[in-house]
């Protein structure tokens, strides 16, 4: 009988190191799939907080519609021989309003890089929906791509409307880099209201 018992002692052993092998490749996956939540935690958390400051800007931008600021950028074009140039364009939001003195919508628009001043959140970019819209050059692809069945809030006045795409795309925490998030929201005014004031 004492030889029998010697014989299974190493399979206590064997056990023992199986069982803590499972208990090992257990915990790894549990750790695993604890990073991967808390990695969508996380990129859930960056949206919700992107896409609230978008929306703030865009809403700040509608209720101040006809007060933006002028907002002035700089861009440099480098040519094949090193010379380098730039240019500065001035974005007023009387462009936008103005379509008497500012006709061609593919020039009438406003962009503000970095909006509200006091604690930039988002760009701003506003252009008028006409019916046979083609892309603006010096605008963001989503602020271009404005569906024709964009809902718009009406303002007071007569019934003759001009409709505005208004576009924010929300800035990266602490940064001045774009994020992949934006809101776009549309407004009429009535055609003969800015007449006046300009």
């Amino acid at each position: 009988m004492s030889k029998h018992l010697t014989d299974d002692t190493g399979a206590v052993m064997l056990f023992t190191l199986l069982f803590i092998l499972i208990i090992t490749v257990m915990g790894l996956i549990a750790t695993q799939t604890s990073v991967f939540e808390i990695k969508i935690t996380e990129n859930s958390r960056r949206y919700n907080e992107e896409f609230a400051r978008a929306e703030a800007a865009l809403n700040d931008a509608i209720a101040n519609f006809r007060n933006m600021p002028p907002f002035s950028e700089t861009t440099q074009t480098t040519f094949g021989g090193g010379e380098a140039t730039s240019e500065t364009r001035t974005y007023v939001i009387e462009k936008v309003l103005n379509d008497t003195r500012y006709a061609d919508y593919r020039t009438a628009f406003y962009k503000h890089g970095s909006y509200p001043v006091s604690s930039p959140s988002a760009a701003i970019e506003i252009r008028r929906i006409e019916k046979k819209t083609a892309p603006v050059p010096g605008l963001s692809t989503q602020a271009n791509n404005v569906p024709k069945t964009l809902p718009h809030r009406y303002y007071a006045g007569s019934i003759d409307k001009r409709r505005f795409a208004v576009t924010a795309t929300a800035l990266k925490r602490n940064s001045t880099t774009f994020s992949t998030i934006w809101v776009q929201k549309g407004i009429s005014l009535p055609a003969e209201q800015d007449k006046d004031l300009f």
